[in-house]
């Protein structure tokens, strides 16, 4: 069932619900994805109720330039879609991104989020990747504007080479606009930017530190060794559930979807036993 939900700040959101109950299963994608990049996942998810959206600014959720695209106004988003859509509890995972905005909303609201799950990323703060000037530039996108066979060309002899399949093209499709056989992204370079200062303005120590056994967290390396930044804020955080998955790409929930399903189940099951 897709519906839409407007925010405080008069902002339209777009999402989907499977299946029914008010505790939800809540999925929350990355920076520049929208919420079909789960689809692979949810083929093998048994949740009650599983509720995805297109956070502010990407997929079907036309957030504009200069909107408040902070850590913080992303997690009350997920807050007043819940209060909309009857959820009293939930589990939330958050994938790279997402996962910053899951740390965030955890601490934001616990009594009704039960538990995290920080699937690659919500761990790094914004002093843990070097001068902020640098960082931006690195992890600017391409504009793309190139065409569609090229892109998808691009995307199948990728990282992804190995397990690609029409599938994972179809999880893909939305992030793209299409016009005159030219493909761009639907969030756009200059709202990827505004999104991503967004996300180098949060730290998540202190939100992760209020939630501990509450929160479950991947790793995606293909290292034996974690780097010193993540061994650092480790120690930052203390004790929680922490997994380290050894030759998983970030785009993990593509690459490998049945293992993040079980995992996403676990972290639910949990949530359930200690409730």
């Amino acid at each position: 069932m897709s519906w839409t939900v407007e925010t405080s700040d008069e902002q339209v959101l777009h999402g989907s619900d499977e299946g029914s109950g008010t505790d939800a299963l809540v999925l929350l994608h990355g920076l520049s994805q929208q919420r079909h990049f789960w689809d692979p996942v949810c083929t093998y998810l048994q949740a009650p109720r599983i509720l995805r959206l297109d956070q502010r600014g990407h997929g079907l959720s036309d957030t504009p330039l200069g909107a408040d695209f902070s850590i913080e106004r992303c997690a009350q988003d997920v807050i007043e879609v819940m209060d909309a859509r009857g959820v009293s509890t939930a589990t939330v995972i958050g994938h790279s991104w997402g996962a910053a905005v899951a740390a965030r909303l955890g601490a934001a609201d616990p009594d009704r989020v039960r538990t995290i799950g920080l699937l690659d990323g919500g761990l790094r703060g914004p002093g843990d990747m070097g001068d902020r000037a640098e960082v931006r530039e690195r992890l600017r996108p391409p504009a793309l504007n190139i065409r569609v066979d090229e892109l998808w060309r691009l995307i199948s002899t990728g990282n992804l080479a190995s397990y690609w399949s029409e599938e994972i093209r179809a999880a893909l499709a939305p992030t793209f606009i299409e016009a005159d056989g030219v493909i761009r992204t639907r969030i756009g370079v200059d709202r990827h930017m505004e999104v991503l200062d967004g996300l180098l303005d949060y730290d998540s120590v202190s939100d992760i530190r209020a939630r501990r056994l509450d929160t479950w967290a991947v790793l995606c390396t293909d290292s034996r060794a974690l780097d010193a930044l993540v061994e650092r804020r480790l120690q930052e955080i203390g004790e929680f559930n922490l997994q380290i998955w050894q030759g998983a790409i970030h785009d993990v929930p593509l690459q490998w979807p049945a293992l993040v399903a079980g995992w996403i189940t676990t972290v639910h099951d949990a949530a359930g036993e200690e409730g």
